[in-house]
């Protein structure tokens, strides 16, 4: 099953510098500038989200650690208090999940292949991992293949997944993507907009990201509120203490 696209994004202006001509080698060379050296990321984002019929808005804290340690911290505004709607760690081929709703607090643990079959609704993190930040990322450390238009790439995410990227000819700016995640029942694709670049120290950083997984009926838009990066993480940013 294939993707299909979401609508596109309104014109805006781009922090991209245009390229001109580029052989799919340099192209490939300017991706993977803009998408390797990042070793921390620490990120304020607003969420809003659709899950069939429920709707819903939350805060969320994410830290990241190369290679491959990442932590979403969702939280909830309530009328005296915050509260933690849900905890999820990724530490190499680990998870640990903490949830709160209305059955009270659930923890789990296992590797990250039982995680996306176990917890579908949770399953864009995983899938998607440093891709949320860094459109264009190859998690295996190859370089990203074109096609010969030079407006389409393909990389493969730490995940596994394969993802499809579509830029801008002029800029390579990614504008939208398409993940397809083979289980052994089924191909599951997930789509993502980019849009609002903002450059941030090194990097093109989208501050907003919408995501949608038709299978499961989701939709989840996410804005950057604030961003550092290749900064010091804060202590025990990966402890997970429920």
């Amino acid at each position: 099953m294939s993707c299909t696209s979401l609508p596109p994004a309104p014109p805006s202006l781009s922090p991209f510098p245009p390229l001109g001509t580029l052989s799919p080698a340099a192209r490939a060379q300017v991706i993977q500038s803009r998408t390797t050296g990042l070793q921390t990321l620490t990120a304020v984002l607003a969420v809003s989200y659709t899950l069939g019929r429920h709707r819903g808005t939350f805060d969320m804290i994410v830290n990241y650690a190369a290679p491959g340690s990442v932590r979403f911290t969702a939280l909830k505004d309530m009328l005296l208090s915050t509260q933690v709607l849900f905890d999820l760690l990724f530490t190499g081929e680990t998870y640990h999940l903490l949830v709160r709703d209305d059955k009270g607090e659930q923890i789990s643990q296992g590797t990250v292949r039982q995680f996306a079959q176990a917890y579908p609704t949770f399953r864009t993190f995983f899938l998607v991992g440093e891709a949320f930040f860094l459109p264009g990322f190859d998690g295996q450390g190859q370089p990203p293949r074109f096609n010969a238009a030079g407006s389409r790439l393909i990389t493969r995410l730490r995940s596994g997944v394969r993802a499809r990227w579509l830029s801008r000819p002029d800029t390579l700016e990614i504008t939208q993507a398409c993940l397809t995640w083979q289980t052994e029942e089924e191909i599951v694709p997930l789509r993502l907009r980019y849009e609002d670049y903002r450059h941030v120290e090194a990097y093109y950083i989208p501050y907003r990201v919408t995501v949608r997984d038709r299978r499961l009926g989701f939709t989840a838009q996410s804005v950057v509120k604030s961003v550092e990066i290749n900064a010091p993480l804060a202590p025990g940013a990966f402890d997970f203490m429920p």
